[in-house]
C-alpha cells in the first residue's frame, strides 16, 4: 500500500533525545514547596519571619529560637487530590489522582539559659522531617486526527545512524552501542526504514503518505515525593534576635510510567486506509539522596515587627535511574517483511549521576496588630538556570544538558502571603496566598516557547485550636497549576504542545504536643 513516501526535512542530534528528559527533571527535582504543617500551609508558607512551626526549620531554621517550649507534632494529608486535565489538539481529558501521607513529623526542645530576661534566652534543637514535594499525577490525552505521527520522530532521531547498528547480531548489541533505543525499537517493529541504503544507508523515513493523518493517545502514571529530614539548632538572644541553622538530607523517588499509542485513521478524508496500530511504553525509576545546608536569622526591632533573612545552599543529590522501554506493532498492507505483528523491549538500564539544585535567598517580614491578628510576607529568589548536572556513571559528559538549562530556565522571585487572626485565645482562622514565579525563558534556541504562559498559584485557609499543652489545625489548600509539555518533537513541524491544567487539593490535620 504504501512506501517510503515522506523525507523528513531535517535532522537533530541524538543527544537531543535525552537531553529533554534532563532538562525536565532538573525542574522537577528543583521545585519545592514547604507546606509540611496545617498552620504553615494555611498562611501560605509565609513563615520566614514567623517562626514557632516546624515548617519554619525547612524555610528560615531561626524560626526554631521563637520555640519557647518543646513541642511535638505530626501532619497527616488526608486527602491529597491532583485532578489535571490534558487538552491536545483541541480535545481534553480529565485524570484523577488522590493519595494520604505523612507531610511531616518532628520534634522541637527549647532549653532556657538561666536568666530569661537579656542575653542568651534559650538554646534549642530539632528533629524530623517536612515532605516538600508530591509527585503524583495521572494524565491522559488523546487526538483523532494528528497531521503528524511520532514515526516521524523515530526517523528523525535516527538519522546519521547507519542501518546495520541497528542489527542484532552474536557480537553486537545496538542497546549496548550508544544508540537511541527508541531507534531500535522503531527498525524492529517496521515503523522506520533506511532511505538510501546504497550511498551511505543513514537516512529514514516512515511508511506514511504525505499529510496522512493518525490517531493518537497517551497515558501518564506519576507517583513520587522529596523527603526532608533534618536536624536545627538555633538560639534566642532577648527575644530580639535568633539565630538558626538547618542540616537537610532530602530523600527522593520519583516514577514515570508512559504509554503512547498510534493507529492509522480510515475515517480521515485522503487516507488510503488504515495500516494497523503501535504502542510505545517506557518506565523510569529515579531515586536519590541529597544535602544542604540552611543559615537564617529573625530579628525583632519592636515588639510587633520581625524581619528574616534565609539562605538555603544548592542540595547536592546523587542519583541513581533505571527504566526501560517496549514497543508492539500490529501492521498491515505496509509489505511483506512489515505485515504482521511485532514485538521488541529494551533492557533494563541503569545510570548514575550528580545534581545540584539552585541556591535560595528568602527575605521575610511579619507584623503584629494588636495581640490579635499577624500578617507575614515571604520573598524567595531561585535561579533555576544554575541547575547542574554531573559525574555521570561511565564518565559521559553533561555538557549538553547544562547548556540546555541555561537556555530554557531562568531566574524567579516566589511570594508568599499569609495571616492569622485569633478569634478566642484559644481559636484561630487563617488565610494565604502563594505565587510562584513562572522558571521558564519566554524565548528558546531563537522561537518562543509555550510554558511563557506557566502559572501556579495557591489558595490556602485553615483553622487552629491551642490550649496549654494540646493543638489541632486543620487547612485546606488549593494549587492552580498550568504548564505545557511536548510528547515529541519533529523538526520542520509546528508539533502542538500539550496543555496541563493541574487542580490540586489538600486537606491537612495537624496534631501538636507541648511539653
Amino acid at each position: 500500500m504504501k512506501k517510503l513516501f515522506f523525507t523528513l526535512i531535517a535532522c537533530i542530534s541524538i543527544t537531543t533525545i535525552a537531553s529533554a528528559q534532563y532538562v525536565d527533571n532538573a525542574l522537577i527535582f528543583s521545585q519545592q514547596y514547604y507546606g509540611s504543617t496545617a498552620r504553615s500551609k494555611a498562611m501560605g508558607n509565609a513563615f520566614g519571619a514567623l517562626g514557632g512551626d516546624f515548617s519554619s526549620l525547612s524555610i528560615n531554621p531561626a524560626g526554631i529560637g521563637i520555640y519557647q517550649r518543646g513541642e511535638l507534632s505530626t501532619t497527616m494529608s488526608a486527602m491529597n487530590l491532583n485532578s489535571t486535565e490534558s487538552t491536545y489538539q483541541g480535545n481534553s481529558f480529565k485524570e484523577d489522582n488522590n493519595n494520604f501521607n505523612f507531610k511531616n513529623f518532628g520534634y522541637v526542645s527549647a532549653l532556657p539559659s538561666a536568666s530569661n530576661a537579656s542575653g542568651l534566652v534559650s538554646l534549642n534543637f530539632g528533629i524530623g522531617y517536612n515532605r516538600l514535594a508530591n509527585f503524583n499525577q495521572s494524565t491522559y490525552l488523546r487526538s483523532d486526527g494528528s497531521p503528524y505521527s511520532r514515526m516521524d520522530a523515530f526517523a528523525q532521531n535516527t538519522n546519521g545512524i547507519n542501518f546495520n547498528e541497528l542489527v542484532t547480531t552474536d557480537t553486537y548489541n545496538p542497546y549496548e552501542s550508544g544508540i537511541p533505543w527508541e531507534s531500535k525499537l522503531a527498525w524492529e517493529n517496521y515503523l522506520i526504514d533506511v532511505t538510501n541504503p546504497a550511498t551511505g544507508g543513514d537516512q529514514y523515513s516512515t511508511f506514511l503518505l504525505e499529510n496522512e493523518k493518525v490517531k493518537q493517545s497517551q497515558s501518564a502514571s506519576h507517583e513520587g515525593f522529596i523527603n526532608e529530614y533534618l536536624g536545627s539548632f538555633g538560639a534566642n538572644f532577648s527575644h530580639k534576635f535568633y539565630l538558626g541553622v538547618t542540616f537537610g538530607m532530602q530523600d527522593l523517588y520519583y516514577d514515570e510510567a508512559i504509554l503512547y499509542s498510534e493507529n492509522g485513521d480510515v475515517s480521515t478524508s485522503g487516507n488510503a486506509g488504515s495500516w494497523g496500530n503501535f504502542d510505545y511504553s517506557k518506565s523510569t525509576r529515579t531515586t536519590g539522596f541529597g544535602y544542604n545546608f540552611k543559615f537564617g536569622a529573625i530579628y525583632r526591632p519592636v515588639q510587633v515587627l520581625r524581619i528574616g533573612f534565609a539562605l538555603h545552599t544548592p542540595t547536592y543529590f546523587h542519583i541513581r535511574e533505571s527504566y526501560s522501554s517496549a514497543m508492539s506493532s500490529n501492521l498491515k498492507d505496509i509489505n511483506i517483511d512489515a505485515n504482521g505483528t511485532h514485538s521488541e523491549k529494551s533492557p533494563i538500564g541503569n545510570f548514575e549521576y550528580d545534581f545540584n539544585s539552585p541556591l535560595r535567598i528568602i527575605g521575610s517580614a511579619a507584623y503584629q496588630i494588636a495581640k490579635k491578628a499577624m500578617i507575614s510576607l515571604d520573598y524567595e529568589f531561585a535561579d533555576y538556570s544554575s541547575m547542574k548536572y554531573s559525574h555521570a556513571m561511565g564518565g559521559e559528559s553533561f555538557s549538553p544538558e547544562n547548556a540546555d538549562i541555561k537556555t530554557v530556565y531562568k531566574a524567579v522571585s516566589n511570594i508568599r502571603v499569609g495571616a492569622e487572626y485569633k478569634v478566642t485565645n484559644e481559636f484561630s482562622i487563617r488565610g494565604g496566598m502563594e505565587f510562584m514565579g513562572n522558571p521558564y525563558n519566554s524565548n528558546a534556541y531563537g522561537v518562543s516557547q509555550p510554558n511563557k504562559d506557566y502559572k501556579y498559584t495557591t489558595y490556602n485557609g485553615g483553622i487552629g485550636y491551642r490550649n496549654g499543652i494540646f493543638s489541632i489545625d486543620v487547612t485546606y489548600g488549593l494549587g492552580d497549576k498550568t504548564n505545557y509539555m511536548y510528547m515529541y518533537q519533529v523538526d520542520g513541524f509546528n508539533v502542538d504542545p500539550v496543555k496541563y491544567h493541574s487542580l490540586q487539593h489538600e486537606l491537612l490535620f495537624t496534631f501538636g504536643l507541648r511539653m
